[in-house]
């Protein structure tokens, strides 16, 4: 379920704070639908739209590539692929592809924790990419969201933006806010002007409970008369933009709990894994 419309932004962001609060302790979350592997390449999701369903999975080991690919039956209907750079150490997700019918049900972000886990066992030590930018996309009613299923799943894993918002949305820095209204497949969003590059950053924010996209524009109209809440939502890791995102030290804690499957394996994980 997505937020009800009537719910202020000053509230989400408190209920969010008090959540992340306190020390590391092994809590396992998931980012994506449950599944149950049936064989080493089979699984069935558990839930959600897809619930009881079957797929093939392929995965692709390279010295300078990675990737994961979804059949169903023999039709290939997912892909995530990454970037090995450098060799055995760089993780670089650089692409997630759904079939349009089988979008908005949680397949990116199952072949996403199928290929991180994978990458993990295999090596001895990784960092996390997410290369993100693309040129903007215009249409009749201006600049599109993009990627926003990559966007969620890097906010969901941990990942924060490579560009510094805080430098880029000062008052001074920004010269116009415009609501991006949403439509039925994309969420809706900001298109924020700035003095310098990227000159336009793209926006959408996370609803702190689910971390899905918020729907509805109250949050929005909010932030484009408040510019600080805009600095909030960025300062909680809840702010989309379009750009791309590193895997920073201070959240490879909550990286982990995504990844891993017990405690023992979550500490094997996090001996592994370097902060950018």
């Amino acid at each position: 379920m997505f937020l009800e419309k009537d719910q202020g932004a000053g509230d989400k962001l408190n209920r969010f704070a008090e959540k992340t609060s306190g020390d590391f302790v092994y809590q396992p979350a998931r980012i994506c639908p449950q599944i149950k592997w049936l064989d080493p390449n089979y699984i069935r999701i558990l839930e959600g739209g897809l619930a009881n369903k079957e797929f093939r999975v392929e995965t692709e080991l390279l010295p300078q590539s990675a990737a994961v690919y979804l059949y169903d039956q023999d039709q290939q209907i997912g892909k995530v692929a990454i970037e090995r750079s450098p060799p055995g150490k760089g993780i670089i997700l650089w692409d997630a592809i759904v079939h349009p019918l089988y979008r908005q049900n949680g397949l990116a972000a199952i072949m996403t924790w199928i290929i991180f886990r994978r990458l993990l066992n295999e090596q001895t030590s990784a960092t996390f990419r997410i290369r993100m930018v693309r040129s903007l996309k215009t249409t009749d009613n201006g600049v599109q969201l993009q990627n926003v299923g990559m966007g969620v799943i890097a906010l969901r894993l941990g990942f924060s933006p490579e560009l510094n918002l805080k430098e880029l949305l000062r008052w001074n820095n920004v010269t116009e806010i415009g609501i991006i209204p949403e439509n039925q497949t994309m969420p809706p969003g900001l298109r924020i002007s700035l003095h310098t590059d990227p000159l336009i950053l793209i926006a959408f924010v996370l609803n702190p409970d689910t971390m899905k996209p918020i729907r509805g524009l109250r949050t929005y109209i909010e932030m484009k008369r408040d510019l600080s809440l805009l600095h909030d939502w960025a300062s909680l890791g809840l702010l989309v933009v379009n750009g791309n995102y590193i895997l920073r030290t201070p959240r490879i804690d909550h990286f982990v709990n995504r990844i891993a499957l017990d405690e023992t394996e979550a500490l094997n994980f996090r001996n592994k894994i370097k902060g950018l």
